[in-house]
Order: C-alpha cells, then sequence, then structure tokens
C-alpha cells in the first residue's frame, strides 16, 4: 500500500501532486528523478559536469540526500498521481539542520514540471516545517546563474541575503517572523492524515 501523503495540491495545469515526507528507502525514488533531469539541472543540482554522470554516482548521492533527510532534519517527495493510480516521483526537497537555529535547504523539480508552481508549493511547505522546528534562518549555496531560485525567492516576502563567491551564490533566509507573512503565502492543502499527526499549529517565539 503506498504512503498516504500528507500535502495535496494541483500544478498550474491541473494536475494532482501528492507530497509525503522523504523516507531512507526513498533511494531509487530519488534515483529516478535525477535520472529524468536535464544536463543542465542536474549541473546545477550536483556542481558537476553533468554529461556521462556514473549511475552508481547518482545512486550514491541519492542515497546520502535520503539518509541525511531522515537524521538531520525533513525532507520531502512530491509524486504526481495519474488518473489509472500510478504515481511517479517529480520533485524533491529537504533541509539539514548546520546549526543550532539554521539549517541549509535544497529543491529540486524535473525539468517537465518546472514553471508549475511545484517548487513554490515545496518551498512553502519547507517554510512552515522549518519554523516549527525552531528554525530561524535558512541557507543554501547554489550557482550564480541559477536565476529560478532568485525567482522563487522574490515570491515571498521575506528578508533574503545574498553574497557571491566566484561561481556560487551564498544565500540566506530570514524566517524568525514567518508568522507575520503566513496569511500570504498559498500551502498545499493538509490531508486528515497530518492534520491528526500534525495536532495544533506550534505558535513561533516573538522576537524584541
Amino acid at each position: 500500500m503506498a504512503e498516504q501523503p500528507l500535502y495535496i495540491f494541483h500544478t498550474r495545469d491541473g494536475q494532482k501532486v501528492l507530497v509525503r515526507p522523504m523516507l531512507p528507502a526513498d533511494v531509487n525514488h530519488l534515483a529516478h528523478l535525477y535520472r529524468h533531469l536535464s544536463p543542465e539541472s542536474l549541473y546545477l543540482r550536483f556542481h558537476e559536469p553533468a554529461v556521462g554522470l556514473p549511475p552508481l554516482f547518482v545512486l550514491e548521492e541519492a542515497r546520502k540526500i535520503a539518509e541525511a533527510a531522515a537524521t538531520q532534519g525533513k525532507g520531502f517527495l512530491a509524486f504526481v498521481a495519474f488518473p489509472d493510480g500510478h504515481r511517479e516521483p517529480i520533485a524533491g526537497a529537504r533541509y539539514l539542520r548546520v546549526g543550532e537555529d539554521k539549517a541549509e535547504v535544497s529543491i529540486t523539480v524535473r525539468d517537465d514540471y518546472q514553471g508549475k508552481g511545484v517548487g513554490k508549493q515545496l518551498l512553502a511547505l519547507l517554510l512552515r516545517e522549518a519554523r516549527r522546528d525552531g528554525i530561524r534562518k535558512l541557507t543554501a549555496y547554489v550557482s550564480a546563474q541559477n536565476r529560478a531560485v532568485l525567482h522563487l525567492l522574490n515570491q515571498f516576502p521575506l528578508p533574503v541575503h545574498r553574497e557571491h563567491l566566484g561561481p556560487e551564490l551564498y544565500i540566506e533566509v530570514d524566517i524568525a517572523n514567518l508568522e507575520l507573512i503566513e496569511p500570504v503565502i498559498t500551502f498545499g492543502k493538509p490531508t486528515v492524515q497530518a492534520q491528526k499527526r500534525r495536532g495544533p499549529p506550534a505558535r513561533s517565539a516573538k522576537t524584541g
């Protein structure tokens, strides 16, 4: 039996997407996702030349990501749900703690589902889950050519610090006052199972 999703949303063109926590056993799902990325997207994801990446390298990276998400933070997988019941992984997102109240974040969306609102939904989910876990800042090291990340961040009214480090861009997002902007963020719909598991939403600590 397929694991029940925690969140459900629809892409801009109407496709149903189910989101559930990432598990250590999801190595093959992640590898499947990476095998469906374009060379450019693979390069932006792994910071490695994308042509001819060995399958074992992709599988090993998928294993590291799945295990780290389970032990150092949280991860989520998004599946498109087809009418015949088949589900296929189209995106992954996770944050890993790198300090007491800081975490590194990453989101990967399959090329044929980019520009459909998938990344925005996953980032909204990560923002809320990270804040609930006491995270105050999210960080990322991305290619300076990765304009999609900057476009995605611009859709959320949060303080963002950017610093160019050669070919890379360091990004730090302050989410300490996330509760102040939550009403303007469109989150995916939590399932009944998720609502029972989560309980009432935690109140974020106010800053002076």
